[in-house]
């Protein structure tokens, strides 16, 4: 991976870690639920996991 993509990777998880959780799941589905290349869904899939490790945990009160 060149420099330019691995910092391009960083800045999107770290705005993605920044986002609230509505609007990380709206955009997670946005940039997974269009087909793309093989190699772009591979790398917005690893983009996101990397984000979510980032992210607090929700937990729900009942």
């Amino acid at each position: 991976m060149n420099e330019e993509v691995r910092r391009l990777a960083v800045e999107l998880i770290l705005e993605l870690s920044k986002s609230t959780p509505e609007e990380y799941l709206q955009f997670k589905l946005m940039m997974l639920a269009y087909p793309r290349q093989e190699r772009l869904r591979t790398f917005l899939q690893v983009a996101f996991t990397l984000a979510e490790e980032r992210r607090p945990l929700l937990i729900e009160m009942k």
